[in-house]
């Protein structure tokens, strides 16, 4: 599998400028091979400390 950043239904780089432009400060990252529906059950630590960091700063 791809994951997102090969994704035919969405454009990550469009997701990740619009992003950036309604939330200033914002980091957009994109975790290779992995997409928004495995992210939670294969990645659990990388996502659970990505939005830590987020959250807390």
């Amino acid at each position: 599998m791809g994951g997102a950043d090969h994704s035919r239904a969405h454009a990550p780089r469009r997701a990740a400028a619009a992003a950036r432009r309604l939330l200033p400060g914002a980091s957009v990252v994109t975790l290779p091979g992995a997409s928004h529906h495995s992210l939670p059950t294969e990645r659990p630590a990388e996502l659970n400390r990505l939005l830590t960091e987020f959250l807390a700063a």
